[in-house]
């Protein structure tokens, strides 16, 4: 037996008599092998869910099985995403898309914090070029900016299949670059990434400091924008707050629309949790969607790996999903999350308490000294703290604008590094101790 077909049919009927119909349907079936090369199996899955249920609960009786037919054999887990990519040198003439299927926006949840980036994603993805160009979305990790990206790419690509979509982490675009000048094949990676429809580059933040690579891009930015090409860039920050950007490259990423996305609050973690467990085939009670969502506040890949923590117990422990079962699959993280999270309000309250001034008069438009340093206080802890975007703490503000917060910031951090006002600072730490308390 060494054909890979038969190898991987051997497998499947031997772990169907071990795993309940459920779980062999779900997440041993949906595995594709890849190859079978010195002794070590490969295999394909589709979501890190499926990835962490074999290496929980199925890998070593799989692993035993291969090696009832091939000694010291060993088993590999790859998802989609890692699975390795091509040089620039030896794409020549392909159409590079990289697109994850599963990321579209049905599949994606709208809330408040994203509502208008999502907006933002469905024009472009349906006028690509004519609007919104380049459409920059920016906000912490894990809150689905890269889910939108790929929604973009997918439902272009659906329109039209013949698009040139081109999908890349700015790293991707640093070494294919890298790659172009060691095989001195500049003008082919050049071709490659301006002659596409869509271009969509994902962290564009690591781009900074790389000289050489930020002269390239921003030709080929340009060479794209006047050709009427759609660019999508994401990023953790504003390309204002990028350190390092140069100025006409912060100029162009702001010429087309900047969005950002915000951590989800409740209602939308709850809704996030339902559709992953629908789609996972979870049986799951609402409560218990409920608990998890006000114990994982962070971020939404960590909200989904709650979830599949919670399966895991579920399956591990033959017991139904309860909020008891939850309890006690996520003490472990809730005891380390169990500190709240600081919001702007929280801020506002503190500062208003220590400077005497109430939170309508840090919201207002009075410039007076005993007011304008508080509110610029507030601004720059509620930026080191909470990690809001600065047009979220604007509007938080009385609907300043991200300048104005941003001032703010700089402001009270020159008082801080010249410590030019000691009784200042004294009460600026006072603030954020009782805050992080």
């Amino acid at each position: 037996m060494n054909h890979l077909d038969d190898i991987w049919h051997y497998l499947l009927v031997e772990l169907k008599k071990l795993f309940t119909k459920g779980m062999y349907e779900i997440y041993i079936e949906s595995a594709k092998p890849i190859k079978f090369e010195q002794n070590c199996l490969t295999l394909l899955l589709p979501e890190m869910i499926h990835k962490q249920t074999w290496e929980n609960l199925i890998l070593n009786s799989a692993t035993y099985i291969l090696r009832t037919k091939f000694e010291q054999a060993d088993i590999s887990l790859i998802l989609e995403e890692q699975l390795p990519k091509q040089p620039v040198s030896k794409i020549k003439n392909q159409r590079r898309i990289n697109l994850n299927p599963n990321y579209t926006f049905d599949s994606f949840v709208v809330g408040s914090g994203n509502t208008m980036a999502h907006a933002a994603a469905l024009v472009v993805s349906q006028s690509p070029g004519t609007a919104y160009n380049p459409l920059f979305i920016y906000g912490g990790s894990g809150l689905g900016k890269t889910h939108l990206m790929h929604a973009i790419g997918n439902t272009i690509l659906r329109n039209n299949p013949s698009a040139n979509i081109h999908y890349v982490t700015s790293e991707t675009f640093t070494n294919d670059f890298i790659n172009s000048i060691q095989t001195k094949s500049q003008e082919e990676f050049r071709n490659h990434y301006r002659n596409v429809d869509l271009l969509m580059v994902d962290d564009i933040q690591f781009l900074a400091n790389k000289e050489s690579t930020l002269e390239e891009f921003f030709h080929t930015f340009n060479a794209l924008h006047e050709s009427g090409k759609q660019i999508v860039l994401t990023s953790d920050r504003l390309a204002s707050e990028i350190p390092e950007l140069p100025d006409r490259l912060v100029s162009r990423f702001g010429s087309g629309l900047s969005s950002d996305i915000t951590p989800p609050d409740l209602e939308t973690r709850t809704a996030i949790l339902r559709k992953k467990a629908i789609s996972n085939h979870i049986n799951i009670p609402d409560d218990t969607l409920n608990y998890i969502a006000g114990q994982v506040n962070s971020n939404v890949r960590d909200l989904e790996a709650a979830l599949t923590r919670v399966n895991f117990y579920s399956l591990t422990n033959h017991r139904d999903i309860d909020t008891n079962l939850a309890a006690e699959a996520l003490k472990d993280i809730v005891s380390v999350n169990a500190k709240r999270t600081i919001s702007i309000y929280d801020v506002q309250i503190e500062v208003g308490k220590i400077f005497s001034v109430t939170i309508e008069q840090l919201k207002g438009k009075k410039r007076n000294k005993d007011i304008v340093i508080p509110r610029q206080i507030a601004m720059y802890l509620s930026r080191e703290i909470t990690g809001n975007s600065l047009p979220k703490i604007g509007q938080e503000f009385g609907g300043k604008d991200h300048t104005t917060v941003m001032h703010a910031c700089d402001k009270i951090q020159q008082t801080i590094d010249t410590n030019s006002d000691m009784a200042l600072i004294k009460q600026i730490e006072q603030i954020r101790k009782k805050l992080e308390k």
